[in-house]
């Protein structure tokens, strides 16, 4: 079962701040789409057991040990793509 989660880091990249969806597909791959500073990417939720969150995905990309992939294009780009549109979360 795949997994979609949307988080503003609040870092000030645009007025919006930095808006990044992500999505844990079942092989265990991650691809996400950094609304605003239009970034995306793709790796693989190395420790399974660990919780697939915000800190997850700021940590592969922070670091760049993210890959830009045709998938994770197609997840960021494509209309109707699992990580095309940021929802907000009320947080």
């Amino acid at each position: 079962m795949t997994t979609t989660i949307h988080f503003n880091t609040g870092r000030n990249y645009t007025k919006h701040g930095q808006r990044i969806t992500a999505t844990l597909h079942d092989d265990g791959v991650v691809t996400f789409w950094d609304h605003d500073r239009m970034v995306h990417g793709e790796f693989l939720h190395a420790v399974p057991e660990w919780p697939f969150n915000q800190a997850v995905v700021m940590d592969a990309y922070d670091t760049n040990t993210y890959k830009n992939t045709t998938r994770a294009w197609q997840d960021s780009m494509l209309v109707s793509s699992i990580n095309g549109t940021f929802k907000e979360t009320g947080a």
